[in-house]
């Protein structure tokens, strides 16, 4: 089905509100955590490429007692795990800025079509970036009061370390101020031969991309930021951004306009399935379904390649796969996992449909009320606490997922400190692990090298909770006081 059709379909019902989609909070909660550990567990999956697989042995034949590093770096499941989690840093990136595209361009292409487009978008364009740099100078101006008379953090101790610690966020920035042209440009080119010219674009980014990766990482930190290797994660990400905001432009283009979701005397209680109309109504590339089969392959396609560098001792390989933002594999799966949280299932569209029918509001992106509506129907009604238990961890997900680029902030400028604390914690099971290790071996280790891994995923998640708390109950009020939240 083609672009254009799927637009005149569309465009024969009315528009509707949308709430916010959980699933899409969820996923942006988990790019939150996801970022958190990969940096995390960054410095110990630099030290183990470095160390490579026959780090214990080569300690051996010194006399010297393997570290915690060789004993990891030779254990290949280890080092499966940990690089296994180094395509979230690339990862969670890609989601931060494809969930913003993927709402917000559409809005604007659709208004992109009325006359004085430019004229009116300035102010909210000024509007968004003005609420961006005022978290910033928030949480610059906290963390310099901490600098100077609580601890010391590295990155806030002068102008030009601040600018180098955020280059996502002046990324952000930049990508919603240009949000307006993305916007007008993606409108406007839906023909077949674009989408193609776009595939070639993206093919040709991530070609370079794999020359960068395997040919300049180990002098990227000694190049210019002038650089076009460098310049390279700028452009990836901006091309991230764009395919987020097509997609998003196609889906609200369908969902948006309610169209084509079946009757509710055909989804319940009919002789076919709310999934067969389903397939009928929305374009495969549109359903959950396909994104979900796609995302799995992709996990198990990575898993496969990690594991062959893995166990194969490629650790070049496997610095190679993760490296910065060149990962074609973290781009892929934060491409499939946003359009896994975005689109509806079927169970969804039939309650869609049933909330139609029974005069509730209408939205893929919260059926709360409609489920509970088709529930009804003929099944016994949900149990009150079970009904506030759910209720509350949508609300608490949605929450915590607003803290999204207060973490981005305070994990750029704190980030040698916070691995300095992370540090205190893991340092004394990782010696654990050594004493065990030289005792008795990897089977006398396992127990405390499980441990270490423990210690790291939950200062990871607690540093997640503390920060985005503050966001939420302090930066967010604060800042909306003078409408800049």
């Amino acid at each position: 089905m083609t672009s254009s059709s799927i637009s005149a379909s569309a465009q024969t019902f009315p528009a509707r509100r949308h709430s916010r989609i959980f699933a899409v909070e969820l996923l942006r909660l988990l790019a939150i955590v996801g970022i958190a550990v990969f940096h995390t567990f960054l410095l110990t999956f630099e030290q183990i490429a470095i160390a490579g697989p026959h780090a214990v042995s080569t300690a051996a034949q010194t006399g010297a007692a393997p570290t915690f590093i060789a004993i990891v770096s030779s254990t290949p499941l280890a080092v499966w795990l940990i690089s296994m989690l180094m395509f979230l840093g690339a990862w969670g990136n890609h989601i931060f800025f494809m969930i913003s595209a993927f709402f917000l361009v559409p809005r604007l292409a659709e208004r992109s079509h009325r006359k004085g487009f430019a004229r009116d978008e300035w102010k909210p364009t000024v509007a968004r970036i003005a609420k961006i740099l005022a978290a910033v100078v928030f949480y610059v101006v906290v963390l310099v009061v901490v600098n100077r008379w609580i601890v010391p953090i590295q990155a806030v101790g002068g102008l030009r370390d601040v600018i180098l610690s955020l280059e996502f966020v002046w990324l952000y920035v930049l990508f919603v101020l240009l949000a307006p042209f993305i916007s007008w440009c993606i409108e406007r080119c839906r023909k077949k031969w674009c989408v193609a010219l776009w595939v070639v674009a993206l093919a040709v980014i991530y070609g370079l991309n794999v020359y960068v990766a395997i040919s300049g990482r180990n002098f990227f930190d000694s190049l210019s930021v002038l650089d076009w290797r460098k310049q390279m994660s700028a452009i990836t990400y901006f091309a991230s951004y764009i395919c987020a905001g097509a997609l998003g432009c196609a889906w609200q283009r369908w969902y948006g306009g309610n169209a084509a979701i079946p009757a509710v005397s055909q989804c319940v209680g009919g002789n076919k399935t709310a999934s067969h109309y389903a397939k009928i109504s929305a374009p495969f590339w549109l359903t959950r379904r396909y994104w979900t089969i796609a995302l799995a392959g992709l996990i198990i396609a990575a898993g496969c390649i990690v594991a062959f560098a893995s166990f194969g001792g490629h650790y070049g390989l496997l610095m190679a796969l993760s490296f910065k933002s060149t990962s074609a594999i973290s781009f892929l799966l934060a491409l499939c996992s946003l359009m896994c949280a975005a689109c509806p299932s079927a169970r969804a569209q039939r309650c869609e449909s049933f909330a139609a029918q029974s005069g509730l509001e209408p939205s893929l992106g919260n059926t709360a009320e409609s489920d509970e509506a088709l529930q009804s129907n003929g099944n016994s009604a949900k149990k009150p606490l079970r009904k506030s238990v759910k209720v509350f961890c949508r609300h608490a997900v949605e929450a915590l997922a607003s803290g999204i680029l207060g973490f981005y902030i305070v994990q750029a400028l704190t980030y040698y400190s916070w691995i300095a604390v992370q540090s205190h914690f893991a340092d004394p099971v990782a010696a654990h692990v050594a004493s065990a290790f030289a005792i008795g071996g990897m089977s006398a280790s396992i127990g405390w090298l499980v441990d270490w891994f423990v210690v790291e995923v939950v200062f990871s998640l607690v540093f997640v909770l503390l920060v985005c708390l503050i966001d939420r109950f302090v930066r967010q009020p604060l800042l909306r006081l003078i409408k800049l939240a």
